[in-house]
């Protein structure tokens, strides 16, 4: 006998037969899927104990978690399968592992290259055959169907409320009262009465909600997000819209979403980057968030608004550490040769003491080595005596003529820089009201038969009507000029000049940032590399900045393909410039 058999139940088990399974059990943040914990846990252990399968205790709760990604617990299931902790995984339906076809198909593919298995406490599947796996494949693609039936569903909700000029997810927003579309009433047939939503200022919060952009504003010096949030938790004692305490994060998602200033922040659904719908993306990558009128009360006003706004692009470009300055030339200072910002350094004496600040070095030589940049090592009070020099030599008749009652007196408000925000402000709804009318006309182009006939003439006529009035106050308001004039800035210098040395390293910095572009320093060489002396050189905002890189008309001819940016700056008489 060649062959030897061996009764079934004298073979040796395969060693993960052993291994526990992990029950997993997943509640949606769709209402209709609200299927309670207690019936999934209550089928899988029917399951287990139906089949002779041992579960891991306790199991894997994925509570308010939708299905579109992957960014839940089901991963760590998965790990402790490949890790051989675990058989495989337990589900109440199929839909609870996943509901997104590519992540679905992706894991499930992971689970199974281990020897793992998925298995539903409530459809029973044979996946070893064909039509098993056939089946299981049918499932998932009924679940992804209804997942994607539920987001064409809110995504028309979400349109119908925005049409309406209200948020698109209706909940309370802090330093308003809100007052949703039902409400509790027992008197009412179904205990709930109908009302229209609408938000009202509350009549406690809305004040601090002026005040975090107050002090978002603050001059000489504004306050950080982190600053707003100590205040919030430890001094006014308020907790954030979830009960729980104010973080940097959502202070600056309120702020920016710019609801308390009457606006709605909306994704343009024309936009393809895939935000919203790819879990991956925490904002939109085309820069394509639109600003609609909201219908609820302003707290602050459009002129606030832009101003915050101006502010936030400034301090996008101004460095992490630059933005509260310990120093006067903090931010401003940069290297000629590489043009990188130039850093604050300490100085070490002969008794070992440190003096902080003591140089300006260069920062990319600083952070790259010497392979990056050849670098420079200046002293800061040589460069800060230099800017004061300039100021004296721009300003030197206004100093004289002047008398000294006059030269401390406080800046006025600037009517150019005034005049350009609104030109700005008036520009941007043009911009929106044409998107709306070009939305509009290519809607009805599409389908005709979407709108009433009268309904589109009359918004399209409003809309142009609304684009008419905005260009005639565009035209009211005259031309304010690209760079602002000198004249404006000589109260400001003036005054800086005579309290130079009572002001504040962070006062002479924030009214330095007004005037000046940028503090240049050059080093100056000798053949061998030597260091000879170090040319301070300061760039004014109401001239062109000479760092710029001019706009290249190519032409006919096009431009040279060997051109760097370096060589537009270096030959501007070799290029059309179209300034």
């Amino acid at each position: 006998m060649t062959n030897l058999y061996v009764p079934r139940q004298n073979q040796g088990r395969p060693p993960d037969d052993d291994l526990p399974w992990v029950g997993y059990i997943r509640v949606s943040t769709w209402k209709e899927e609200l299927i309670s914990p207690e019936l999934q846990e209550s089928a899988i252990r029917q399951w287990a104990a139906r089949t002779g399968r041992r579960l891991a205790e306790p199991m894997v709760v994925d509570l308010d978690a939708t299905g579109r990604n992957f960014r839940r617990k089901i991963m760590r299931c998965i790990e402790r399968v490949e890790q051989r902790e675990a058989r495989g995984i337990a589900v109440w339906r199929y839909s609870r592992f996943g509901r997104n076809r590519t992540g679905t198909a992706a894991n499930l593919a992971r689970l199974e290259a281990v020897g793992g298995e998925l298995e539903s406490a409530t459809e029973h599947v044979d996946v070893t055959t064909a039509l098993g796996e056939l089946q299981r494949e049918m499932i998932f693609a009924f679940g992804n169907y209804e997942s994607n039936r539920a987001g064409e569903a809110w995504r028309e909700a979400h349109a119908f409320r925005i049409k309406n000029q209200l948020p698109a997810t209706g909940r309370p927003r802090f330093g308003y009262v809100w007052h949703p579309r039902r409400v509790p009433d027992a008197t009412m047939p179904g205990g709930w009465r109908l009302q229209e939503e609408r938000y009202t200022l509350h009549p406690d919060f809305a004040s601090i909600v002026e005040e975090m952009y107050d002090r978002k504003l603050a001059t000489p010096t504004p306050q950080g997000f982190t600053q707003i949030a100590h205040w919030l938790n430890e001094e006014v004692g308020i907790p954030s819209m979830t009960g729980g305490v104010w973080y940097t994060s959502n202070i600056s998602r309120y702020l920016d979403s710019g609801f308390a200033a009457g606006l709605l922040r909306v994704h343009d659904r024309e936009c393809r980057c895939g935000y919203g719908k790819n879990a991956e993306l925490g904002k939109c990558t085309a820069d394509r968030m639109l600003s609609l009128p909201g219908a609820q009360p302003k707290i602050i006003d459009p002129d606030r608004w832009e101003e915050y706004k101006e502010h936030r692009e400034r301090t996008k470009k101004t460095p992490p550490r630059a933005r509260v300055a310990a120093y006067t030339l903090s931010g401003i200072g940069r290297h000629g040769r590489c043009r990188a910002h130039l850093s604050h350094a300490s100085y070490s004496t002969d008794k070992k003491e440190q003096v902080k600040g003591y140089w300006l070095v260069c920062g990319l030589r600083k952070g790259a080595g010497k392979s990056a940049c050849g670098g420079i090592n200046v002293k800061r009070e040589q460069v800060e005596d230099a800017v004061r020099d300039w100021i004296k030599d721009e300003f030197a008749e206004e100093v004289d003529a002047l008398p000294p009652g006059e030269r401390k007196a406080a800046p006025t408000e600037d009517p150019d820089a005034a005049l350009m925000r609104e030109r700005g402000r008036l520009t941007a709804d043009v911009k929106r009201v044409d998107a709306a009318m070009d939305r509009l006309v290519m809607d009805n182009a599409m389908d005709p038969q979407k709108y009433p006939a009268d309904s589109f003439a009359r918004v399209r006529d409003q809309l142009a009507t609304d684009r008419a009035k905005l260009i005639a106050r565009l035209d009211a308001l005259g031309k304010a000029e690209a760079t602002p004039p000198k004249e404006q800035y000589k109260a400001l210098m003036v005054g800086l000049l005579a309290e130079w040395k009572s002001f504040h390293p962070i006062e002479r910095n924030a009214m330095l940032r007004q005037v000046v572009r940028r503090v240049v320093c050059h080093d100056i060489r000798g053949d061998d590399g030597t260091l000879l002396s170090v040319r301070t050189e300061v760039h004014p905002v109401w001239k062109p900045d000479p760092w710029e890189i001019p706009t290249i008309c190519l032409g006919p001819f096009q431009a040279r393909p060997d051109w760097s940016p370096a060589d537009l700056r270096a030959r501007p008489a070799d290029v059309i410039s179209l300034r």
